[in-house]
């Protein structure tokens, strides 16, 4: 794999390659699903559509890409076996499963507490808790202690709490346990999902692999473990106020404050990176990284922009709400997922397929199992979604969103084509 990175204790990669076939055809469906849904994106009441969209991406796409991801990255960075490759089977089967029932129950929408949320609900919490035992038990039987395993174990924490979270509010929509406006909750299940456990674990992640794979020796890691601090800070104080309403509103403030300066630190972090590169020239996966992060200074403008309010730049009701939404997982998170699987994917294809043959025979390059020019064709579709997204957003135009649609239907089509290439590559030796 990369310089740095031990591979002897990487599972099998049948572990890790389902995941990312699951991820993309999540991708895939829920592109079309919001090419016919699109103009639900200008109004504020949440449809069944958006919620199926939503989580389509957030589970199907972007979790599923990250549980594979993990199960390869943790025991070559905290140099460990996976606890058990069975659990690792087992929770992608039940989350498949249990996020199929979601949908389902989504797409016929209602505030009542049907089977299809039990079934779905209660198959994607116990996949979740089989993932982060594996998870934590790996990471607890490494004698290695950095900040990305303190970051990597508190994110699977959040994880388990995000899905807890999100059953609950369903519950008490139906039987009111907690007299709290169910908006507080989804707030909370927000907030605790995306910064708790996607941008935790991003961070985590990336302060470990971005100085290998820009080649930089010396880092500000400092940034990185005051931001783990500042974050988490932040993170509980929503959890606590959502369940202690009665506490002063300028908590949500303070907890923002706590939250957007870890972001900044991490920002800052990259910036060093990329200012001290040794690798000057990026490549594809890095390029979609690049632009992932810039996608990320954007998103915090927009929820910047929350505090300031929809009223004051004459927009309806909860657009900035959905502008930050869609540039947290349409922008940061898709163009970080679609850059960092052209620095995973490949490898983990190439040492099942070379591994032993290292040193005996020549054999193609990680880089020659992708299509570079189907990867660049896909980088641009991406940007002229993202754009078309907030265009439309900003000015309410129904045709920009619509092109935006399509654009990114391309992108996880092209990109889908790109993984399925990798994952089915024949190996072929170089005489």
């Amino acid at each position: 794999m990369q310089a740095g990175l031990s591979t002897k204790n990487a599972p099998s990669v049948w572990v890790v390659v389902p995941h990312f076939m699951v991820g993309a055809i999540s991708f895939i469906i829920a592109s079309v699903l919001l090419i016919f849904n699109y103009e639900s994106l200008l109004g504020y009441h949440i449809t069944g559509a958006v919620l199926s969209v939503a989580h389509l991406m957030i589970l199907g796409w972007v979790t599923m890409i990250i549980f594979g991801a993990l199960y390869q990255l943790i025991p070559v960075v905290m140099e460990v076996k996976l606890y058990s490759e069975k659990l690792a089977f087992t929770s992608l089967g039940g989350f498949v499963i249990g996020l199929v029932f979601l949908i389902m129950a989504f797409m016929g929408y209602t505030f009542q507490l049907t089977n299809n949320f039990i079934i779905g609900g209660g198959l994607i919490i116990f996949s979740v808790f089989l993932f982060a035992i594996n998870s934590i038990m790996s990471a607890l039987s490494s004698k290695k202690n950095s900040i990305s395993k303190l970051y990597i174990m508190a994110s699977t924490i959040y994880l388990l709490l995000t899905v807890v979270l999100g059953l609950f509010t369903i519950i008490n929509l139906s039987h009111n346990y907690i007299v709290v406006a169910h908006t507080e909750f989804l707030q909370a299940h927000a907030v605790v999902g995306l910064v708790g456990w996607f941008l935790m674990l991003i961070i985590g992640v990336a302060s470990k692999l971005l100085p290998m794979f820009l080649i930089v020796h010396k880092t500000k890691e400092q940034f990185i473990k005051w931001g783990f601090y500042l974050i988490n800070a932040g993170v509980i104080i929503i959890l606590i106020s959502v369940f202690l309403p009665q506490l002063p509103d300028m908590l949500d403030i303070i907890s923002f404050i706590l939250i957007l300066a870890g972001f900044v630190l991490f920002l800052l972090f990259n910036y060093d990176l990329f200012s001290h590169r040794l690798r000057k020239k990026l490549d594809i996966g890095m390029k979609l990284t690049a632009i992932g992060l810039v996608m990320f200074v954007l998103t915090i403008l927009s929820f910047a922009a929350l505090y300031i309010g929809n009223t004051a730049f004459g927009f309806p009701i909860g657009r900035i709400e959905i502008i930050s939404g869609l540039l947290l997982i349409y922008g940061f998170f898709t163009g970080l997922i679609l850059g960092q699987t052209y620095k995973t994917l490949p490898f983990i294809i190439w040492l099942f397929n070379y591994q032993a043959l290292v040193g005996r025979q020549k054999t193609p390059l990680p880089g020659d199992l992708y299509s570079d020019k189907l990867a660049n064709i896909h980088m641009y579709s991406f940007i002229v979604s993202v754009i078309l997204f907030i265009i439309g957003l900003i000015f309410s135009i129904e045709i920009a969103l619509l092109g935006a649609s399509i654009a990114m239907l391309v992108t996880s089509l092209v990109y889908s084509i790109n993984v399925f290439k990798m994952i089915f590559h024949k190996k072929q030796l170089i005489k």
